[in-house]
């Protein structure tokens, strides 16, 4: 999951009713356009400037790229990932349902960019996606030798359009083919007693976010062992929170990591952090 939630039209998932902010944007737009004429669009841009405004339909074109690219990508595998999903008409597992960020399948160019910051062997450790969404997070971990990747979501549509894509997807390169996806609230999830890889990408708010770091932490007390952190956000505010608090649990180091290229794939550039266990 990523972050702004924002309203937009409702559109159907795997039989769930979803408000899909992707889906339609162009023709929005045109729509709105049309209904403010040539001179109510001149009259907006001089009241927010053009600058911004410019910056507004690049931001808006780059998403629809985005978008298209998610969309071949799915045709591609045969699954339904794609789409930046809001969650007001999910049906939600837990009490934490107002600190949930919208779903938005992260780039496969820039997943493989993060995944760079660990080690090459990664056979005896299992991968965590907190707020895995569709699933496209889980699907692109497959790729690495992981002994086993787990997808936690809180939405009922998500995880069930998930399992659907996990049992249709027909990736060649899948190096990884123990996948699973836990319906649970991220502060409620026991992570596994073996190596980890702990994904996020800005699912939630801070709120939720400390306690799933204190489960982690208090995990790793528990049973000493070796774990990495990837803390990815569109959304910059949110790294700067969250980078902190990792750091500031006694229990991790950062990595060096090189800033995220722009990749078009991607409705957004990522910001990211990585950590490693001391």
């Amino acid at each position: 999951m990523s972050s702004h939630n924002t309203a937009s039209r409702t559109a159907g998932l795997s039989g769930g009713e979803i408000a899909d902010l992707s889906t339609g944007r162009l023709r929005r737009a045109l729509r709105t356009a049309t209904q403010l004429g040539a001179s109510g669009v001149v009259g907006l841009a001089r009241r927010h400037g053009f600058r911004e405004s410019l910056h507004f339909a690049a931001r808006n074109v780059r998403h629809m790229i985005a978008h298209r690219t998610a969309l071949r990508w799915d045709r591609k595998y045969g699954v339904d990932t794609a789409g930046s999903i809001q969650l007001a008409a999910l049906s939600v597992k837990g009490p934490n349902r107002k600190f949930g960020n919208e779903c938005v399948c992260t780039s496969p160019k820039s997943f493989d960019f993060m995944m760079r910051c660990l080690p090459a062997d990664l056979r005896d450790y299992t991968f965590v996606d907190f707020g895995s969404g569709k699933s496209r997070t889980v699907l692109l971990a497959s790729r690495y030798n992981l002994g086993k990747i787990i997808g936690v979501e809180f939405a009922k549509e998500l995880v069930d359009c998930a399992r659907t894509n996990i049992a249709r997807f027909n990736g060649a390169w899948q190096n990884c083919r123990d996948l699973e996806i836990v319906e649970a609230d991220a502060t409620e999830f026991v992570v596994p007693d073996k190596p980890l890889v702990i994904f996020f990408y800005n699912p939630f708010a801070r709120e939720v976010f400390d306690i799933v770091l204190q489960n982690i932490v208090a995990s790793l007390t528990t049973k000493k062992r070796k774990c990495y952190i990837i803390y990815g956000s569109s959304s910059h505010d949110a790294v700067g929170w969250a980078a902190p608090a990792i750091l500031a649990s006694g229990h991790f180091e950062a990595m060096a990591a090189e800033p995220m290229p722009v990749f078009f794939d991607s409705v957004r550039t990522i910001r990211f952090a990585a950590f490693r266990s001391l």
